[in-house]
């Protein structure tokens, strides 16, 4: 069952710099004009932030998902385990007067085992302050393998084709259609209340750009008062929360296939000296806030950790190695268009509360391209560039031990 591609979508008039109003419940900075944050919380590697759905407005705490793009969260009708046991109340569509019922139900698949069945709606959804009416969401009432006591469902940032389409929506002449509702694909994403992704594009904002940042130990870029564990950034770069140039990663072309978003080209793996992954031509690297973890293909994978003495452990899924080596372990170096960035062992491995540690490298059933989850993209300011087709990565100002390297004669310039 393949995983759908369902874009944030809509028009929205954003009242100008100046008039921008604070508004202390979700924690907001607005330190640059046109810029939007919202307070995240560093769920073990997965950036986690409040949105609310419906009118009146019910909130929930989702998780941001650079690799998916159905927005969902859990219904009333949902009686899973997952679902149950969170402490916040599910979505009540009865209880919204914007909810519009598709009378469409999908099942998605995940990886990793998690899975959801929801029936669709369209509903007003705001996120950082931006209010997106009309917008396509997932009400869930089956859950499997996805949330904590902290989260539980998802803001969908990513995936979705350059029309804005998805791959089940992608036609001007398929309908959805149930009761006295029938909307063309076209119609649904192109006019009126959808555009192709409101937080990316249409939403009346300066920039197109959005993007996360984490905190480290040295605390949130010179401290700031009620200092959250995270930031979403949405309508531009925020200038103030790195140091140096922005690596400007392109997106790949269209004969890559599938989405590129957000996709970039990837052209080698190393382990320090020890091995060096010559990959495929058009090998891709999916940056991906849904995951805390990197994974590779299996045999990648395998050589990668036979060369710092790994052993795969199926219970876990994981790739365990003594705790005692972790400190002379390589580098871990990925090769980008015109850019190197450099892990070291302390943040490709992880130990477990019961003293045991592991690899935070996986394997994926893909035969040539790789996942680069939080454990990867926390250590920068990744950001999101729809206009300019690009993903950009820069050293927060906390700093941080993973280091970009700039190997080709592409400017950095930052804007």
């Amino acid at each position: 069952m393949r995983c759908l591609s369902l874009i944030l979508s809509a028009a929205i008039t954003v009242a100008s710099a100046a008039e921008l109003q604070r508004i202390p419940l979700y924690r907001r900075w607005d330190d640059s004009p046109g810029l939007k944050k919202e307070a995240m919380i560093n769920d073990n590697g997965l950036l986690v932030a409040k949105m609310q759905v419906g009118t009146p407005a019910q909130e929930f705490t989702v998780l941001f998902d650079t690799s998916s793009s159905l927005t969902w969260v859990p219904s009333t009708k949902c009686h899973s385990t997952e679902c149950t046991t969170f402490s916040s109340d599910p979505y009540d569509t009865n209880k919204s007067t914007t909810a519009v019922d598709l009378h469409k139900k999908q099942s998605i698949k995940y990886g990793g085992g998690k899975c959801i069945d929801v029936e669709l709606y369209r509903d007003t959804v705001s996120v950082a302050g931006l209010p997106v009416t009309n917008q396509l969401i997932g009400s869930a009432y089956s859950v499997s393998n996805i949330g904590d006591d902290k989260y539980i469902g998802y803001l969908g940032l990513g995936g979705f084709n350059e029309d804005g389409s998805t791959d089940y929506l992608n036609s001007t002449t398929k309908k959805i259609t149930g009761g006295s509702h029938e909307i063309s694909s076209r119609q649904y994403y192109g006019s009126g209340g959808y555009a192709q992704n409101s937080f990316q594009l249409g939403y009346g904002q300066q920039s197109q750009q959005f993007g996360m940042v984490a905190t480290d130990s040295s605390g949130f870029y010179g401290k700031r008062g009620d200092t959250p564990q995270a930031e979403f950034i949405i309508g531009g770069v925020d200038h103030t929360v790195y140091k140096g140039q922005i690596a400007y990663l392109p997106l790949p072309t269209c004969d890559y296939g599938d989405s590129p978003y957000w996709k970039t080209a990837l052209t080698c793996v190393k382990i320090g000296n020890n091995v060096d992954i010559k990959l495929a031509p058009k090998s891709l690297a999916t940056l991906s806030s849904g995951t805390n973890f990197m994974s590779a293909p299996t045999k990648q994978a395998n050589l990668l950790h036979k060369a710092i003495g790994a052993q795969y452990d199926d219970a876990t899924f994981t790739y365990k190695l003594k705790c005692s080596t972790i400190k002379d372990l390589p580098d871990l170096s990925f090769s980008f268009t015109n850019y190197k960035v450099t892990l070291p062992s302390s943040l490709y491995t992880a130990k477990t509360d019961d003293g045991e540690c592991y690899s935070l490298i996986r394997q994926n059933t893909n035969e040539k391209d790789w996942i680069l989850g939080g454990s990867f993209l926390n250590n920068f300011y990744h950001i999101y560039d729809l206009g300019n087709k690009r993903i950009g990565l820069a050293t927060p100002k906390g700093g941080c031990t993973a280091k970009i390297h700039k190997t080709g004669s592409r400017s950095t310039k930052s804007n």
